[in-house]
């Protein structure tokens, strides 16, 4: 072998060891926030109490205003400001090419500094509950109280199932663009949505996932309304919940409110979530599943109102 030839297959070997370590460490580089897009609900009978701000993080797949009514109720019956956001990669908030829960925290923390509240209670469901665990573990003093809906800091129940909904979108969004509006589009994807897999022949799955699709003005194509591609790339790291937090904890008062119908938050759950956060409380609502805020609202209310009454 020549000099040119072993200089040659030094680089390559270099770069070949470079690209496994850019892989292992991409998704562990230092966040940086967005700001996210939100709405602001304040009581329609009167004005909020300055001092406390209810912040409301969706989970994956879905959008601020999945969380309207519950948002009005919230703010009238406590008298509180109410603030729902879009998370990075979904809805209207910027679309990242990074989708860690140390992004999503980042976030979550950027917004909660903005609105400038000495009481903040910081609420989240499913992925938007991770990140907010992630707040409370990361920056305890951001937050007056903590609410967690329907997961816990380990993997997902969904680990089997959310990846394959993830690609399925993917793969047949083509399929649907020769139809002439929204209505039929929706329609068409449904059916698809139906003979793909068992889980999905559950109508508010896929009632759920339809709601994705929207119309693109400017290129007059059906588009999903979250950056699938960016979520299929972090899936993984979605579906668990960071490891530089195993041995962490905070002081934070935390309520975990978990469907009765729901695996989300098991038995193998509860010492992960005791050593967490010490001071935790687990409320299980019955006769509902993973997105229980929507299947009993009126329960709901009921368990997070008296969360919002800070002194």
């Amino acid at each position: 072998m020549n000099r040119y030839s072993k200089i040659l297959s030094s680089f390559i070997s270099y770069n070949a060891k470079n690209q496994i370590i850019l892989a292992r460490y991409q998704h562990t580089s230092i966040p940086k926030p967005v700001t996210l897009v939100e709405d602001v609900y304040n009581p329609s009978n009167g004005t909020a109490d300055p001092e406390r701000c209810l912040i409301i993080a969706h989970g994956l797949f879905g959008f601020r205003t999945n969380w309207r009514s519950l948002a009005k109720a919230f703010s009238d019956r406590a008298n509180i400001k109410v603030v729902t956001v879009d998370m990075r990669n979904h809805g209207d908030s910027p679309h990242t090419a990074s989708m860690t829960y140390f992004d999503m925290a980042s976030d979550l923390m950027q917004t909660i500094r903005k609105h400038k509240t000495p009481k903040t209670i910081l609420m989240g469901h499913s992925m938007g509950g991770k990140a907010s665990m992630l707040v409370a573990l990361q920056e305890p003093a951001l937050l007056r109280k903590l609410i967690v809906v329907d997961i816990a800091p380990t993997v997902s129940a969904s680990l089997g199932e959310i990846p394959l909904y993830n690609r399925i979108l993917l793969d047949n969004i083509d399929k649907i663009q020769h139809e002439k509006d929204i209505v039929a589009a929706r329609r068409a994807m449904d059916k698809i949505l139906q003979t793909s897999v068992e889980s999905l022949k559950n109508k508010s799955i896929r009632d759920f996932l339809l709601m994705l699709i929207v119309h693109d003005e400017a290129s007059g194509q059906f588009v999903w309304r979250a950056n699938l591609e960016v979520l299929e790339e972090y899936m993984d790291d979605i579906m668990h919940f960071p490891k530089e937090f195993d041995n962490a904890t905070t002081n934070v008062e935390t309520l975990f409110i978990g469907g009765g119908k729901s695996n989300y938050i098991n038995d193998e759950a509860i010492p992960i979530m005791e050593r967490l956060f010490p001071k935790h409380r687990l409320i299980r609502i019955p006769n509902a599943g993973h997105w229980v805020h929507s299947e009993r609202p009126q329960e709901f209310l009921k368990c997070v109102l008296p969360e919002l009454e800070i002194k």
